[in-house]
């Protein structure tokens, strides 16, 4: 965390993204808690997940293209703007009474549209304000913005929910988007990238051929779909979960999601304040296998207080294989196209909400807890199958990367 101390405009920054991540975290905890109300079914609940995924996916190489092309700050502004209107909009809708689940699955839908850009934004941003020597530190730092909002904010919404009712949820999301708006309009010194001469589609081309063609991204962008795809369907699974399996209310959800933000909070503190870590293939290879095994434990346990410390170890042993891929990843393009590139992280990050399309399916047919033992189960294998080939490649990559700095 000393780097936040440090590094005044990366500070700044961290502290617009806190807001954020505080209406972040919980919009999957507002859609899915609405969804069960309305509809009483698991499948909509996955649906409704998968919904956000889809709109992060379709539109995550767009947003790569713009995040290299234009000014990072204002798109990022943008989306703020964007995510606080639709907020504003559900909270009335659900107020009066006019809402239905096609309003929910477009809300959905459209933040998963936002999410796309901001996160393509917030990647590339973190390594103009640190540099590449910072980068780990800086990726964690934002792990640990997220993780710490992860705790306080379902916790509160838990309570709002309870007490004030499901449309001061969508009030508290636009609220957290404006407090992050007027704190980033404060950050100045960003240089825009180079306008380019080539078009957006062939941008995206280019961005395209350059993860296939690149071995070591190639393999890292294949890890990280296998992961978001099977590993992450837990997170549209925990509503079920909670009130299916746990006996929970919507409070209880709050108290399941803070504690596996918690259990993300110890990694984060420690990978940003420890000296570089060189050896991040092992970093990454350690985190997979234990997040793996978390989700088995996890979907197995039937009681609340052992549930929270499983899905405690398996949230930090997430943070832990996507602090060193994501620090992996920017480490291993150009400059010129890491926005493209990264585009294809959040791509990535589209299917963990996809998900929710087959983990809903299953959970209506065998039940929530093996739609996430088999994602863990899969997620595991796919470590133990890439371990060897990720250590030595991702060292190689170390070894060229610092080459390069040195000449």
């Amino acid at each position: 965390m000393f780097l936040i101390l440090q590094n005044y405009r990366f500070r700044l920054f961290w502290v617009s993204n806190l807001f954020n991540d505080a209406g972040r975290m919980v919009t999957p905890m507002a859609v899915g808690w609405l969804v069960l109300i309305l509809t009483d079914s698991p499948l909509w609940v996955g649906i409704s997940a998968g919904a956000s995924g889809l709109g992060l996916t379709l539109f995550s190489p767009i947003a790569g293209v713009l995040v290299d092309r234009y000014g990072r700050r204002d798109l990022l502004l943008a989306t703020l703007v964007a995510e606080m209107t639709c907020a504003l909009l559900m909270g009335f809708l659900v107020h009066t009474g006019n809402i239905s689940v096609v309003h929910v699955l477009l809300f959905a839908f459209i933040m998963g549209i936002i999410g796309a850009t901001r996160y393509s934004c917030v990647s590339a941003l973190t390594l103009d304000l640190v540099g590449r020597s910072n980068l780990l530190k800086g990726v964690a730092a934002n792990f640990f913005s997220m993780t710490v909002m992860g705790v306080v904010a379902p916790v509160a919404l838990g309570w709002i929910i309870r007490s004030q009712g499901v449309p001061y949820a969508y009030y508290f999301i636009a609220g957290t988007s404006l407090v992050s708006l007027v704190i980033l309009m404060n950050l100045r010194g960003i240089t825009a990238p180079e306008k380019e001469l080539s078009s957006h589609v062939e941008d995206l081309i280019e961005g395209a051929k350059f993860v296939f063609n690149t071995p070591i991204v190639r393999m890292l962008i294949l890890a990280m779909l296998v992961s978001e795809t099977f590993g992450w369907a837990v997170e549209s699974m925990l509503p079920v979960i909670a009130r299916d399996e746990l006996s929970l209310g919507p409070e209880g959800l709050g108290y399941l999601m803070s504690a596996g933000a918690f259990g993300a909070v110890i990694p984060s503190i420690m990978i940003s304040v420890v000296p570089d870590i060189k050896s991040k293939g092992i970093l990454m290879f350690m985190g997979l296998v234990c997040f793996g095994s978390g989700l088995v434990l996890f979907a197995l346990s039937k009681q609340l207080y052992i549930s929270l410390v499983f899905i405690a170890f398996t949230m930090g042993s997430g943070t832990v294989y996507e602090s060193a891929l994501s620090t992996l990843l920017q480490t291993s393009v150009p400059n010129n196209i890491r926005g493209r590139v990264l585009s294809f992280q959040t791509f990535c990050w589209g299917f963990s909400g996809m998900a929710g399309f087959h983990a809903g399916a299953v959970a209506a047919l065998f039940g929530a807890p093996l739609a996430v033992a088999a994602g863990g189960v899969i997620v595991l294998l796919n470590g133990l199958r890439i371990g060897k080939k990720l250590i030595v490649l991702t060292m190689d990559s170390q070894r060229n990367v610092s080459s390069r700095l040195d000449s």
